[in-house]
């Protein structure tokens, strides 16, 4: 079963697109050693590394079982791959960190440590559903950040921190699979060109913590400077499976004005893609605000959905149009 929900967010007739998948299952893995079986025969297939993920890691640390076999809802109950504790690792993550904060409430108030635990080559594996040590409105964009380019060759000691091996980095991928953006891809919501420091591809600023396989999740991290390059934040990014690649529904542009004038009005268009083979049921909401209050526009929203939220079915390898 799949499901989605796609939220559609235009700002003085800018739109910044969220297309989130929430849940898939694709495999009938039962056990964690099942789960690290197929997991390494893809990365021995597709990258020539054999036996990657082990039971234990490199500091001697076990893997996490239930985690190896349906992960978190974070990561839609799919593989990941963490080992040791998630306290030490949290311990460890704010060592060489200005807040020192290991746990807080997360969602529905569920404690959430700030690790999950190591990766098999022993580096920090960073919990995506740790709650930000930020408000959202603070972001790289909002404090005109730059990303970090090829994190891992930094000096900065909070980065080292977090990065010690270099097995996934672009030039290592491209000598395996003659593809320096093998994952680029699998990124979710990576960053984005205009905040990048030196230019380059996504594949150049998101540093592999793990790699996705074809029904586990990787993870990846992301570093940005603020403040005149005073300030540093991280971010981590999901890697989806390659799975959910395969198969996927997709939101995009079909005709977004510049701009318009007071009383005018103007016809924002959405097309939502499928590449399932059957039909797909969505969750959508969207709406149209004024950039310099945030208050609503008013909207009569027309084609193949008519209210500002609900749901809309996508045929199979067809689209749907939306249009406010």
């Amino acid at each position: 079963m799949k499901k989605y929900k796609i939220k559609i967010l235009i700002i003085s007739m800018l739109m910044q697109m969220i297309n989130i998948t929430v849940l898939a299952n694709s495999t009938d893995i039962k056990t964690a050693k099942e789960s690290l079986t197929v997991a390494n025969e893809f990365l021995e297939e597709n990258i020539g590394y054999y036996d990657y993920f082990k039971e234990k890691n490199a500091n001697g640390y076990s893997i996490n079982e239930v985690l190896a076999v349906k992960g978190t809802p974070t990561f839609s109950d799919m593989p990941i791959f963490v080992y040791g504790s998630e306290e030490k690792a949290s311990i460890d993550a704010v060592k060489k960190a200005a807040i020192k904060v290991i746990k807080r409430p997360g969602e529905e108030g569920v404690p959430q440590y700030r690790c999950l635990g190591y990766t098999t080559e022993g580096d920090l594996f960073a919990n995506p559903g740790f709650p930000p040590d930020y408000p959202p409105t603070q972001n790289v964009k909002t404090l005109n950040g730059r990303w970090v380019k090829d994190p891992w060759d930094h000096k900065h000691p909070y980065i080292q921190q977090w990065i010690k091996e270099r097995i996934f980095v672009p030039e290592q991928l491209f000598e395996s699979t003659g593809r320096q953006d093998f994952f680029a891809a699998n990124i979710v919501d990576g960053p984005e060109p205009q905040y990048f420091s030196d230019g380059g591809s996504v594949e150049d600023y998101v540093h592999i913590i793990q790699p996705p396989t074809m029904y586990s999740w990787g993870l990846g991290i992301g570093f940005y400077f603020h403040n005149n390059g005073q300030n540093l934040r991280y971010k981590t990014f999901l890697l989806m499976p390659f799975e959910m690649l395969k198969k996927d529904i997709s939101v995009q542009a079909e005709s977004i004005p510049i701009g318009a004038g007071a009383g005018r009005k103007v016809l924002v268009g959405i097309n939502i893609k499928s590449t399932f083979t059957e039909d797909e049921t969505a969750d959508y909401e969207w709406e149209i605000i004024k950039k310099s209050d945030g208050s609503k526009i008013p909207v009569e929203y027309l084609g193949h959905a008519t209210k500002e939220k609900g749901k809309i079915t996508i045929p199979g390898e067809n689209e749907r149009l939306m249009y406010a």
